[in-house]
């Protein structure tokens, strides 16, 4: 219950599964610790009435975070907007937990934001036999002073807390916004279809624009330009000349037609396969037969190894990328890949992909 006749100076909300070791600012909200109770109802004290009702609903609202956190929300009129302000900067830590972390096997979030179910069942042979099936995440997590440190002292994060306050900020935060919460809604989805639909669009908020025809093909090269020999620190058109992959642009005619041959040969010969841009390809089918009604297009390993490669490799070199290049991040990613060095015997490449039959190994330098 809040004084309709004012606004609120803030709305402090508990989060009984997340807990903190500090005062944690995120976007428009303070994370603080859950035993923090005390101190916040010294400064807001409860409003007094008959019996101390108002008093001791405060205290068992607040008193259900003591094992847990309390988000609390300046600059909102109504509640609606700080929950939705809140459930953003629980987005971003969410990113930050998968980035961190090799498996996933608990989260957190406000009520409803976690799915997690077990499915009984009985498997038939010539008898038959009970079992049961966990799906969902345990809701409950504890970030260490270890990782706060490691927050405050990220570029890439400490952007995206920004862009969460003022996402208006630039091209670059709005992208920054957006992608994060579209992944953390993908990595707390247990349908393995909508979790691939999910991450596909926080790669296309993040590296694409509107525009008409091959959006595919963009999107795996844009993906590729951060992805593809990332894990090993060899990345493709830096620490090694460009593959045909990124060099060739999906908006010329004569180029697509190459993709369409490279996609074909690497799915063939091991020799010509880039592996990322040919995983964001398959990520990106699976992703299309689900938005079309087949929801056995994503399995769930497929679905699972998605979220970790984009959580692990792909989430902060993007973000970066947006807080280095805040007015025009496509554009200047588009100039940045067609900018890079023609490879050597580019000419012998191009004509082993224009020949009718080509070559099961591509020309070697």
């Amino acid at each position: 219950m809040v004084d309709g006749k004012r606004t609120p100076r803030s709305f402090l909300i508990p989060i009984v599964n997340l807990r903190v070791p500090r005062q944690w600012p995120v976007g428009r909200v303070v994370i603080h610790p859950g035993s923090d109770v005390e101190r916040l109802l010294e400064l807001a004290p409860p409003l007094d009435s008959k019996n101390d009702r108002l008093r001791d609903r405060v205290v068992q609202i607040l008193g259900t975070a003591e094992n847990g956190s309390i988000g609390e929300v300046q600059g909102c009129v109504e509640i609606d907007d700080a929950i939705d302000a809140l459930r953003s900067s629980l987005d971003a830590l969410r990113l930050f937990h998968y980035s961190r972390r090799r498996s996933q096997t608990t989260s957190f979030g406000l009520p409803g934001d976690l799915y997690q179910s077990k499915i009984e069942y009985v498997s038939t042979w010539e008898r038959s036999a009970p079992g049961g099936r966990f799906r969902g995440d345990v809701a409950g997590w504890e970030f260490d002073q270890i990782a706060a440190d490691d927050w405050s002292n990220s570029q890439v994060f400490k952007f995206l807390s920004g862009a969460l306050a003022h996402p208006e900020a630039n091209e670059g935060s709005r992208r920054a916004s957006i992608g994060t919460q579209l992944f953390s809604r993908a990595a707390t989805e247990h349908r393995r279809d909508l979790k691939m639909i999910g991450l596909a669009s926080a790669l296309e908020a993040w590296l694409l624009r509107r525009q008409p025809g091959h959006q595919t093909l963009r999107l795996a090269r844009h993906v590729s330009w951060f992805g593809c020999g990332r894990h090993n620190d060899d990345l493709c058109g830096r620490a090694r000349p460009i593959c045909p992959y990124l060099r060739l642009s999906p908006d010329n005619r004569a180029d697509r037609q190459r993709l369409s041959t490279l996609r074909d040969l690497g799915n063939t010969h091991v020799a010509w396969r880039c592996s990322e841009w040919h995983q964001v390809m398959d990520w990106y089918d699976s992703r299309s037969g689900a938005a079309h009604g087949d929801p056995t297009a994503v399995n769930e390993e497929e679905a699972s190894s998605a979220e970790f490669w984009i959580a692990h490799y792909l989430a902060e070199p993007i973000i970066e990328w947006l807080r280095t290049h805040p007015d025009d991040p496509i554009g200047d990613l588009e100039r940045e890949v067609d900018l890079a060095a023609r490879p050597s015997r580019w000419e012998e490449m191009l004509q082993a992909l224009d020949a009718p039959n080509p070559p099961a190994v591509p020309p070697a330098d």
